[in-house]
C-alpha cells in the first residue's frame, strides 16, 4: 500500500511508453487473476524503479501425502486412530526439499538477484544465506524473499505491474494481472507475490440480531421458539449440565474487531444459565497482535459476546479462551493467517503462509495502533476452534487458500479440532453484514462476483476438507418437541439478504475419501437441477453438521435481544465437542482431534434434517433430504451416541 502523492507523481512523470514484456519460450503461465469485483481500477503501469518486497514461496514436500497422514490418525478404523503428531514433526514431514530450494536460487542468481539480497527462514528466525551451514540449505526454508525494482520482477516473472485503486477504501496497490515462471522452476514454487493479489477480504462475521423478545429469563421449555436457552439446547441435544474442568480443555473462541463487553456477561450468568456462575468468571483473555479489551472507545461486539456466552452456558465449569486478534487498525483485515502465526510460530517463519497483501502488516503502518512486531507463536493452544467468520472462496486466490487449507490440516494432525461457520446466504455469499448476498459469473463475462450472477458462490475456509463446517437450523413447526429443519428467514424487503444455511460445493477444493460415500448417496438419489456451470459436484461439500441458528438469546448493551445465523450453530456444535473431548480426558483419552472421519463413520449419531433448502443466486439452492445435504449436513448431535461413540474410540 502507498500514498495517493506517490502514485500520482509516478502517474504524472512516468506516463510514457513502458516496454511490454514478451512471453519467454521457456516460461509457463503460473498464476492469473479473474476479475472479481468492480471495486478495483487499474491507474497506470507502476514505476520501474519502485521497490517491491517480493516473496516466493516454495512448495513443500509430502503434501500429495497431507490426507494420507491426517486420516491415518483421525479415522475410527485406523489402528493409528489418536497418534497425533508434534510441532516438530509437522515442521519436518512438511519442510521444503533441497532441491527445490537449489532450484529457485539459482534461477534468482541467474536472473540477477545477488545471494546477498536474499533472505529465508530457518528454524525461527529469518536468516541470510550467507549465516548458512553448507548442510543446512534446504532445511526449513519455505520463503525466500528479496527487495527488487519493479523492473527486476517484471523480467523475472515475465509480466508487468500497475497501480490499481480500490474504489471503497482509496487504497493503492501494485499488482499484476498473470504472471510466469520457467518451466523448470515452476513445480517448486507454490506461488509469489506481489503478483495477483487484490482483494484483502475482511473475516465476514455470520449473525443476524433479532428484535426484543417478549420472554426474558429462563422459562423452561414452553417458549423455546421465540427464545432458544440453554434449557431449550439440552431438551434438543440431550447434554446434562457441565461438571467438569480439565486443564487445556478450555474452548478457544477468536474475535476480529468484535470485542466482549464484560457487563453482558454479568447479566447473562444472573439469567441465562441454570448452572451458578460467579460473576467474576471471565475467558482467558489472549492478546494477539495487539488486540485489546472491551473499553468506552469501542462498540458493543456482538460476535464475540454471542460466541462467549453460549460457550459458557453450555460447558460451564469449563473455561473460555478469548483469542483476540489485532490492534484497533487491523482487527477486520486480511484473513485468518494472523491467527494461526500466534498459534504456531512456525506458520508465520518456519512454514509460513503470510501474505502482505490479504493480511494484515505489523508494527501497524497506520498509526495509533499496536507497534510490536507480528506475533510468532507462543500463544496457548485449544482443542477446539470455534470460528463465526467467513471469507468468499472467489475472492482470494488459490494457491493462497490452499497454502492456508494445508495449515488447518496441520492442527489437525496436533489433535486440534477446528469449526467454521458455513455461511447465511444459503448457496450465495456476501461481502460482509448488511450487503447484499452475491453470486458468480462465468469467467471472462465481467466481475466474477456480482449480486445478479447465478453460479453458486462457496465460502473460505468452509470450504477447506481439514475443518468441520457448520449450517443452521431452527424447530420444525415452531415447537421445541418437533426436532429441526433447515433454518429459513426470508427478508421481504430485499430478497439479496434472507437468511439461509451457508452450504454447497467447493470450486477449489476436491471432495476428500472421508465424505464422499454421503455426498455420492444424495446426487445420486436426490440430483439437484443444476449444471456444471452452477456447482462443482465434484468439490469439497459442506456443510458437515448442523446445530440451532435462530432467536438464540444473547445478553448484549445491557438488554436481551435474540441471534441468528452460523455464528450461534459454530459455538453450540464447538460446545458440544468439547463435552465430548472433557469425557474422554476423564477416562484417561486424549481430545479427539480432527473430527470430520468419525462424524461421517457415524451417520446414526446425528439428527436427521429432511426438511428445508437454502435459496440463492435466483434458484432454490438445495434440498435438505435424509442423510448427508448441503444444506445441514449430516444433521445435529445426538449427544448420548456421540458420547458413546467418542469414549469408546482409543
Amino acid at each position: 500500500m502507498f500514498s495517493l502523492v506517490r502514485a500520482l507523481c509516478f502517474i504524472c512523470f512516468f506516463s510514457g511508453v513502458f516496454a511490454l514484456p514478451k512471453t519467454r519460450r521457456n516460461f509457463a503461465l503460473h498464476e492469473k487473476r479473474e476479475p472479481v469485483s468492480q471495486t478495483w481500477t487499474t491507474i497506470s503501469r507502476a514505476h520501474p524503479s519502485e521497490i517491491l518486497l517480493v516473496k516466493i514461496g516454495l512448495a513443500q514436500s509430502n503434501l500429495h501425502r497431507a490426507e494420507e497422514y491426517l486420516l491415518d490418525i483421525s479415522h475410527p478404523r485406523s489402528a493409528n486412530f489418536g497418534k497425533h503428531w508434534t510441532p516438530e514433526e509437522v515442521a519436518n514431514t512438511f519442510t521444503p526439499s533441497k532441491e527445490s530450494v537449489d532450484a529457485v536460487v539459482d534461477w534468482l542468481l541467474e536472473s540477477g538477484i545477488d545471494a546477498e539480497r536474499h533472505t529465508f527462514s530457518i528454524g525461527m528466525a529469518l536468516v541470510f544465506p550467507t549465516l548458512l551451514l553448507s548442510s543446512d540449505r534446504g532445511k526449513g526454508r519455505n520463503w525466500i524473499l528479496f527487495n527488487a525494482t519493479v523492473n527486476e520482477a517484471e523480467s523475472l516473472f515475465n509480466t508487468e505491474y500497475h497501480y490499481f485503486k480500490d474504489e471503497t477504501s482509496e487504497g493503492y496497490r501494485i499488482a499484476c494481472d498473470e504472471y510466469y515462471l520457467p518451466k523448470h522452476v515452476q513445480r517448486h514454487v507454490d506461488f509469489a507475490m506481489p503478483t495477483i493479489q487484490l482483494e484483502g477480504m475482511r473475516p465476514i462475521e455470520n449473525m443476524n440480531l433479532g428484535i426484543r423478545p417478549s420472554i426474558v429469563g429462563l422459562t423452561g421449555l414452553d417458549n423455546c421458539y421465540e427464545l432458544i436457552t440453554i434449557e431449550c439446547l439440552r431438551k434438543l441435544y440431550q447434554f446434562t449440565a457441565g461438571n467438569t474442568s480439565a486443564p487445556g480443555n478450555e474452548i478457544g473462541i477468536p474475535a476480529f474487531g468484535s470485542y466482549l463487553y464484560p457487563p453482558d456477561l454479568e447479566q447473562f450468568f444472573q439469567n441465562y444459565t441454570t448452572q451458578p456462575i460467579p460473576k467474576s468468571v471471565f475467558p482467558e483473555f489472549v492478546s494477539i497482535d495487539g488486540g485489546e479489551r472491551w473499553d468506552d472507545s469501542f462498540t458493543f461486539g456482538s460476535e464475540a459476546t454471542l460466541d462467549v456466552q453460549i460457550a459458557y452456558s453450555m460447558i460451564y465449569p469449563q473455561g473460555v479462551r478469548l483469542y483476540q486478534v489485532g490492534d484497533v487498525n487491523t482487527a477486520s483485515d486480511g484473513t485468518f493467517n494472523t491467527f494461526l502465526d500466534a498459534l504456531d510460530g512456525s506458520y508465520c517463519t518456519y512454514l509460513g503462509g503470510d501474505d502482505p497483501d490479504n493480511d494484515a502488516v505489523y508494527p501497524d503502518p497506520k498509526g495509533k495502533g499496536y507497534s510490536g512486531p507480528l506475533q510468532c507463536g507462543g500463544a496457548p493452544r485449544s482443542n477446539v476452534l470455534s470460528f463465526s467468520y467467513l471469507q468468499i472462496e472467489a475472492a482470494l486466490p488459490v494457491s493462497y487458500q490452499t497454502r492456508q487449507c494445508h495449515e488447518w490440516l496441520k492442527l489437525g494432525l496436533q489433535g486440534i479440532s477446528v469449526l467454521f461457520a458455513s455461511g447465511d446466504s444459503g448457496v450465495a455469499n456476501r461481502f460482509g453484514m448488511g450487503k447484499d448476498n452475491s453470486c458468480l459469473k462465468p469467467l471472462g463475462k465481467g466481475p466474477n462476483i456480482d449480486v445478479n450472477g447465478s453460479g453458486f458462490s462457496p465460502s473460505f475456509p468452509s470450504n477447506c476438507p481439514w475443518v468441520t463446517t457448520v449450517g443452521a437450523t431452527f424447530l420444525k413447526d415452531h415447537d421445541i418437541n418437533n426436532g429441526e429443519v433447515a433454518v429459513a428467514l426470508p427478508f421481504t424487503p430485499n430478497p439479496k439478504r434472507d437468511y439461509y444455511s451457508g452450504g454447497g460445493f467447493s470450486n477449489v477444493f476436491s471432495q476428500p475419501s472421508y465424505q464422499a460415500e454421503a455426498v455420492s448417496n444424495y446426487l445420486t438419489t436426490y440430483p439437484p437441477p443444476y449444471g456444471e456451470h452452477i456447482f462443482n459436484r465434484s468439490g469439497r461439500a459442506f456443510p458437515d453438521v448442523s446445530a440451532i441458528g435462530l432467536n438464540v438469546s444473547v445478553v448484549l448493551g445491557g438488554g436481551v435481544t435474540v441471534a441468528g445465523g452460523t455464528s450461534s450453530s459454530t459455538p453450540i456444535f464447538a460446545s458440544i465437542i468439547t463435552l465430548l473431548n472433557e469425557a474422554r480426558i476423564a477416562v484417561g483419552k486424549k481430545p479427539i482431534g480432527f473430527l470430520n472421519p468419525i462424524l461421517y463413520a457415524f451417520p446414526e449419531a446425528f439428527n436427521d434434517i429432511t426438511e428445508g433448502s437454502n435459496p440463492g443466486c435466483g434458484t432454490d439452492g438445495f434440498q435438505a433430504q435424509p442423510g448427508w445435504d448441503p444444506v445441514t449436513g449430516l444433521g445435529s448431535p445426538n449427544y448420548p451416541m456421540l458420547e458413546k461413540i467418542f469414549v469408546n474410540l482409543p
